[in-house]
């Protein structure tokens, strides 16, 4: 399934802050890493992985590799996200 996610690097902490929109189009993601040399994208993905508790590599990045926006191919049911994201509270929506 497709998720488009937007990056914010440089964060105090690595978090899901929320969807951008009403729409749920985008969600937004606070990490600690750097924007430079794949850093972040990466922090992306561990991020991604360890709350919606798949592989790394079920995780990749299709389209945004240097862009705040990026576009990810997640091997995950779209059932069981939809579970995931029932359970999950955002914090502070952007």
């Amino acid at each position: 399934m497709a998720l488009r996610v937007k990056v914010i690097p440089h964060a105090s902490t690595n978090a899901l802050v929320g969807w951008t929109s009403e729409a749920h189009e985008e969600l937004s993601l606070k990490v600690t890493a750097a924007a430079s040399q794949g850093k972040a994208n990466t922090a992306v993905i561990e991020l991604l992985a360890r709350e919606l508790d798949i592989p790394k590599s079920a995780i990749s990045i299709k389209r945004g590799a240097t862009s705040r926006h990026k576009l990810l191919e997640l091997c995950i049911a779209p059932e069981q996200f939809n579970v995931w994201l029932a359970q999950k509270q955002f914090t502070n929506n952007q």
